[in-house]
């Protein structure tokens, strides 16, 4: 009898002993996009492994699809999506999710938004854009945003500008068939349609043109709020992930450049050239500035209400 306690025993120890090991299941979205580099680092030095995270990484096509992922709860993490498609959830969905780490940059120089014409366009600069077919990501958002560039230099409605919201992989297509004269878009499309001969830079810093000084995170990684609920210890523990796999990126740059490629498909000549910005901690991020960007997409119609966004971080 007493060696069948002692067995049964080691049994519990062996399962407590198990189950305290075990690692939490985290699925985590993503896009194949630059600023979703740090997820693929992390993945690449063990740091989901090391802190005993199960991490499922799932490919998305869309911001849109991404983000309905995440506030439905299907997906723990967005890693990650355009900051525009989080407002555009807490104004239709509040208090799903937080951001916890962003992507932009700290001053007007931003790079990472082009306007992209074909090779051979006679198309000089924005104002040539009168009647011509606009091509933009699906959404209202996308159509705001390239609105508001081109209201820098002429008035897009008493101009004629035709949007048109394509799916991504069709927007440099469509140019090469002339089915639309030039596309708003991040990169990597435009160097894309660049490199492979499809295009040209018509705006190679169109963020710049919107005047917001200080700069923006137009770019955002965000929990769910299901998550944060459930597994807050864990949302933590990656919250430092990212902020090691940034810092680690952030050293230097082009050594991880390759995994553009392994993980993105990207050709080794676009991952080695495209524009790689600034992932931005929560801590350090301008939200005056970030709230300005919002505000500015607010004025040309995108959002049916003011959105605070300096309350949708995630700072513990």
């Amino acid at each position: 009898m007493k060696k069948v306690v002692a067995v049964v025993l080691m049994l519990l120890l062996v399962m407590t002993g198990g189950s305290a090991l075990s690692a939490e299941k985290v699925k985590i979205g993503y896009l194949r996009i630059v600023m979703s580099l740090p997820t693929f680092v992390a993945q690449e030095k063990g740091f989901f492994e090391k802190a005993k995270l199960d991490v499922e990484l799932i490919p998305f096509n869309s911001g849109t699809a991404i983000i309905d992922a995440l506030v439905a709860g299907r997906i723990d993490v967005n890693a990650c999506g355009s900051t525009t498609g989080y407002w555009f959830a807490e104004q239709n969905v509040p208090g799903r999710f937080r951001i916890f780490l962003t992507y932009g940059t700290p001053s007007r120089e931003n790079p990472s938004f082009v306007v992209i014409v074909r090779k051979d366009s006679p198309l000089k600069d924005l104002t040539d854009l009168k009647g011509k077919k606009v091509g933009t990501f699906p959404g209202a958002t996308s159509i705001a945003l390239a609105r508001a560039i081109i209201r820098t230099q002429m008035d897009p409605e008493a101009t004629g500008v035709i949007f048109t919201e394509l799916p991504p992989p069709n927007l440099i297509s469509a140019l090469a068939a002339g089915q639309i004269d030039a596309f708003f878009a991040p990169e990597p499309f435009g160097m894309i349609a660049v490199s492979t001969g499809v295009g040209r830079h018509l705006v190679e810093e169109a963020l710049g043109l919107l005047g917001i000084e200080k700069g923006f995170a137009g770019a955002a990684f965000g929990f769910s709020a299901q998550f944060l609920q459930e597994s807050p210890q864990s949302a933590k523990k990656l919250k430092g992930i990212y902020y090691k796999a940034v810092d680690v990126i952030m050293k230097d740059k082009d050594a991880y450049r390759p995994l553009l490629v392994k993980y993105f498909g990207l050709t080794e000549s676009v991952a080695m050239n495209v524009p790689i910005q600034y992932w931005i901690k929560i801590e350090e991020l301008n939200k005056e500035s970030t709230q300005e960007y919002f505000d500015l997409l607010y004025k040309e119609g995108a959002y049916k209400e003011r959105v605070d966004t300096t309350k949708l971080y995630y700072e513990e």
